[in-house]
């Protein structure tokens, strides 16, 4: 069949962004009223909504607005969650799991030739809760407790070549950490630990040393035509507390319950 005469690409294009857009602008701010700029999630609402004289350059930040700003695009992307359920089940398998995440702070002299920042991340699962018991009200008093621990202030852990690890399988915890020595290990151990008031039992505890070399500085080496430098392993570095995250087993995105300033996350329950 011929186009109508007189078809406009442009108007035709742009009411068909304007209309699937807008319908995904409000069904996300579902909550919030039309035509209001008086506080900031409905001013949100409206900047984000497509207006029918809107120029091409309004629609695609809109659009922008809309979908990176205010992270609607992070819905496309699923998440990992924990131990895949066809390798492995048992009975922590489908419990919730907190995350809690740490980032070497940037230094310009140590990371402006590439050199990573490094990361690190403590889990442990919720044995006491499950996907069907966890509440909002679960998790915003998860998020304060954590704040108070990890974020205020903010802690640093000391990276370094030696193992610790912390056993107990029952209260949901397998920790694995990297330390300088077992004193910094045991204090990391008994931080998470006071997330749920739970007891340190030295038992669960074991540090394993060793006298292997892990040179600052490992050189260099030829990657698909290209001299690049080799990756520094168990560098010794403090890293610093970035966020808290909670996985429920059945919700495709996690909950973020603690970000401090500077994190990218979107709908945080504790910003510090």
């Amino acid at each position: 069949m011929p186009l109508p005469e007189g078809f406009d690409e442009w108007e035709n294009l742009q009411d068909i962004v304007r209309l699937e857009h807008n319908k995904a602008v409000r069904a996300y701010f579902k909550n919030q009223p039309d035509d209001d700029v008086s506080n900031p999630k409905p001013r949100l609402k409206h900047s984000c909504l497509m207006k029918d004289d809107d120029t091409s350059t309004m629609t695609l930040m809109r659009m922008w607005l809309f979908e990176i700003t205010c992270g609607h695009a992070q819905a496309l992307q699923r998440p990992v969650y924990g131990i895949p359920w066809y390798e492995i089940q048992s009975e922590r398998t489908f419990k919730p799991q907190v995350k809690l995440y740490f980032l070497e702070p940037y230094n310009f002299n140590l990371h402006s030739d590439g050199t990573p920042q490094v990361e690190a991340e403590i889990t442990f699962r919720l044995m006491n809760e499950s996907s069907e018991t966890i509440s909002r009200t679960n998790a915003e008093s998860l998020a304060r407790t954590i704040k108070n621990v990890f974020a205020t202030p903010l802690f640093i852990w000391n990276k370094g070549h030696f193992k610790c690890t912390y056993s107990d399988k029952e209260r949901g915890y397998e920790l694995k950490l990297l330390v300088t020595n077992k004193t910094e290990g045991e204090r990391i151990v008994r931080a998470v630990l006071d997330i749920q008031n739970h007891p340190f039992d030295r038992d669960y505890l074991q540090y394993i040393d060793n006298d292997r070399i892990y040179p600052a500085n490992p050189g260099t080496h030829r990657v698909y035509g290209r001299q690049v430098k080799k990756f520094a392993r168990r560098r010794v570095t403090d890293v610093k507390f970035r966020f808290a995250q909670l996985l429920i087993w059945g919700k495709q995105n996690p909950i973020n319950l603690v970000a401090v300033s500077g994190s990218r996350l979107r709908s945080v329950i504790e910003r510090v």
